[in-house]
């Protein structure tokens, strides 16, 4: 069974929404690199891609399109998760 890393799918969603890695790596307080390779790994683990990338832009792929809406409910679901928690202490 594949697993998601909840990290890489935030840096996903974050670059989209910041509409690139430089923004999405200054708001997650990690290197474009990093950012970038999250991404990666991401897209191998789904062996899809999800973005397409150019020297200067970024955008979805038909396949990140798709996943983007699944990405934010999997997001949500881990922060609520987790939230749940904290409301205990």
């Amino acid at each position: 069974m594949r697993s998601l890393d909840i990290e890489a799918v935030r840096a996903f969603i974050m670059t989209v929404d910041l509409k690139g890695f430089t923004r999405a790596a200054s708001a997650l307080d990690a290197t474009q690199s990093a950012v970038s390779l999250r991404i990666k790994r991401l897209e191998e683990v789904l062996g899809r891609r999800l973005l397409e990338r150019t020297p200067r832009h970024i955008r979805l792929s038909a396949d990140g399109e798709a996943f983007l809406p699944r990405a934010r409910l999997l997001l949500a679901a881990h922060q609520n998760a987790i939230g749940s928690f904290d409301a205990d202490r």
